[in-house]
């Protein structure tokens, strides 16, 4: 009867992390510029219910480890309009996202820098000489 209990209780606890393993999936994908479709760097996607979020590498590829629930998906860069996806994984997902730039003028043209720091002056060294009297 020991070594029955023993046994089992061997089983159970070797078992046991092998179900809670399938409670997790992967979204995994790629971040692209829609209007030319080359790859986006540091790209925010984020997932609102849990607060885990990640950034799309130079290639433009992310990576995601979730519970397998309803996800709300934000995935933002500087530039571009902000993507929302809400879904329900049940399994292993590959999400291609294609970004929109933002249209300024009528024009779809990305925004330079220059019109991101529109009003905001930089600090500027000035050539200051010192008085005499400084200490």
């Amino acid at each position: 009867m020991k070594t029955l209990l023993l046994t089992n209780t061997f089983l159970l606890l070797w078992l046991l992390p092998g179900m809670t393993w399938g409670q997790f999936v992967t979204i995994t994908g790629y971040v692209n510029d829609s209007s030319n479709g080359k790859a986006l760097e540091n790209v925010s996607i984020f997932e609102s219910n849990s607060g885990i979020g990640t950034i799309s590498n130079r290639n433009g590829f992310y990576r995601l480890v979730l519970n397998n629930s309803l996800v709300k998906l934000k995935i933002a860069n500087e530039g571009f309009k902000d993507v929302s996806r809400e879904m329900k994984l049940v399994s292993d997902t590959t999400l291609v996202v294609k970004m929109e730039p933002l249209i300024l003028n009528g024009k779809n043209q990305k925004i330079s820098d220059e019109e991101l720091h529109a009003g905001i002056e930089r600090d500027r060294k000035k050539n200051v000489r010192r008085r005499s009297d400084f200490k």
